[in-house]
């Protein structure tokens, strides 16, 4: 990066700061980030996503695409990958690499658009998606940026695309949060953005005697790690216990027992659906607090159910059907807050698709996690994708396929939990950040879900052609969160307030209409693309 020389600087060390430009730089890609761009192919896109929808001030809004730009432009240096991109040398040692974008143009990646006015809900993610369904262009830094006017109300829409080889979920929500502050006037003075120089990038050659270079050390590194682990043989058995049993779980009940066949899992197209909801924290909470669990246990019961509801509207039989849901889970530790990169690793947890007890269908959610966290799942799989980091890039291209070709799942479900208070851009206010996900072979259905300022928005991604009628997830959704509050208001005061007020708002409410004001009811929108 670039920076500005401050008045009254050293000039011998503004010299120094220019020469270290002139050094050839690159940075390769960890295992799982390589794994991600190893994984796409025209159906099979790997990319995430999140459309963000804004409410403007009373006094009018100051979100314009021209402001808008201003403001990236102004924080770009915080984030430095995105003015990278992927280079692939031709010798197979080298492996993807990071280098800076000579040729970076911030007016290809942040784009603007309008709906013609007044955009509805079901226009926004029918625009959204098509704009979601197309791969992005790999010869430049791998995300997109669309500002969206034109909606109901003077709202604008953000919708933003990053490559899942740039970065995780968990670390998603803080990029996002470099664009957005937690004041209305934060962004009322921008700064102007300091100068940037890329980087040249090393010759192939280069690259290659690097890695070539790393290989060679691996062996003497893993020495000194073995050295490490002796010196503290107490730490070290206990180590090596935990990962062998979370590997031998993961294989035993992952990689040697496929997921069942359902009908969420056929080969995607190239084209995705889209549809959005958001829920009251608040009630998931007083859910969460009734029956002594966790808000990502209620999040999966709840995506349990209404899949389950979902599959029997289709025609399709339920009784004793059991899907697995592949759930990310961070490993991000608190130093690496603002590290780009995937810090995650997946744990399976089957989910009952039957009709059953609100309440029961909560507790065996529960207890599926607690005996995920219990049986070091977590850790073996860890430690599984970890070996990657000394495989050949083509062994590792290999086993990137045959992973994804897997039948380990049939669904996934991305919970990530953001900020909880008011967030804004430009000084309006945000309602809801509706995440998208990824599809994987022969997989037709996603849920992805974040907490943002007392709402959790979930964003429900799926095939065009396979499930046509996706937007009727929402509502079966809201049902079951409905039916676990009733139940939740047997035993919890709180929880009985909060179902009133929820019965209240549903004969208020107009059924296709967008609720967004303070304390309304839910959204209720969704629709598709081709």
């Amino acid at each position: 990066m670039g920076e500005q020389t401050a008045g009254g600087s050293d000039p011998s060390q503004q010299h120094a700061v220019e020469a270290a430009q002139d050094e050839p730089w690159a940075e390769r890609l960890s295992s799982l980030d390589a794994a991600f761009l190893e994984m796409e192919s025209p159906t099979r896109h790997m990319h995430v996503g999140g459309l963000f929808l804004f409410d403007p001030p009373a006094e009018g809004s100051n979100f314009s695409f021209s402001r808008f730009l201003e403001l990236v432009a102004s924080r770009l240096q915080h984030i430095p990958r995105y003015r990278q991109k992927v280079i692939e040398p031709g010798l197979a040692l080298a492996g993807a690499t990071w280098v800076d974008d000579e040729d970076f143009d911030i007016s290809f990646h942040v784009r603007h658009a309008a709906l013609p006015a007044p955009g509805t809900t079901a226009q926004l993610t029918e625009y959204a998606t098509r704009i979601l369904s197309r791969q992005l262009d790999r010869d430049k830094p791998l995300w997109e940026l669309y500002v969206i006017e034109g909606l109901e109300h003077g709202r604008v829409a953000l919708l933003g695309k990053t490559h899942h080889a740039m970065i995780d979920g968990l670390s998603g929500i803080d990029i996002a949060t470099v664009m957005l502050d937690l004041t209305p006037d934060a962004s009322d003075e921008l700064p102007a953005p300091p100068p940037w120089r890329p980087r040249p990038a090393p010759s192939e050659l280069t690259l290659a005697a690097r890695a070539a270079r790393d290989f060679a050390a691996s062996p003497a590194q893993a020495a000194e790690s073995f050295g490490r682990l002796l010196r503290t043989p107490r730490v070290a058995a206990s180590k090596v216990l935990d990962v062998g049993r979370g590997v031998s779980r993961v294989t035993r009940a992952n990689l040697l027992r496929p997921a069942p066949r359902s009908p969420l899992n056929e080969p995607p197209g190239r084209h995705r659906r889209f549809a959005i909801q958001r829920v009251p924290l608040e009630e998931v909470k007083a859910v969460k607090d009734a029956f002594h669990t966790t808000v990502n246990d209620v999040i999966l019961a709840l995506v349990a159910d209404a899949t389950g509801r979902y599959l029997r509207s289709r025609g399709h039989r339920t009784d004793g059907m059991w899907l697995r849901a592949m759930v990310p889970v961070s490993t991000r530790q608190a130093s690496e807050a603002h590290a780009l990169g995937n810090r995650v690793v997946a744990v399976f947890v089957d989910l009952p698709m039957f009709e059953m007890d609100p309440i029961h269908r909560l507790r065996v959610c529960h207890e599926a996690m607690s005996d995920v966290k219990s049986s070091h799942a977590a850790v073996g799989a860890g430690f599984l994708l970890g070996l990657g980091e000394f495989a050949p890039p083509t062994l590792h291209a290999m086993a990137a396929r045959v992973a994804v070709n897997a039948r380990l799942f049939n669904f996934l479900v991305t919970n990530v939990p953001g900020p909880q208070l008011p967030i804004y851009c430009l000084g309006s206010r945000l309602l809801g950040a509706f995440p998208f996900t990824p599809l994987a072979a022969n997989h037709s259905y996603s849920v992805g879900v974040t907490s943002m300022d007392g709402w959790v928005n979930v964003g429900i991604t799926a095939d065009y052609d396979a499930l046509t009628d996706i937007d009727e997830v929402p509502s079966m959704l809201l049902d079951a969160l409905a039916e676990l509050v009733a139940s939740a208001a047997a035993v919890s005061e709180r929880a009985r307030r909060l179902e009133d007020a929820r019965q209240r708002r549903t004969a208020d409410a107009e059924p296709d209409a967008l609720h967004l004001d303070e304390g309304g009811a839910p959204i209720v929108g969704t629709d598709s693309s081709g």
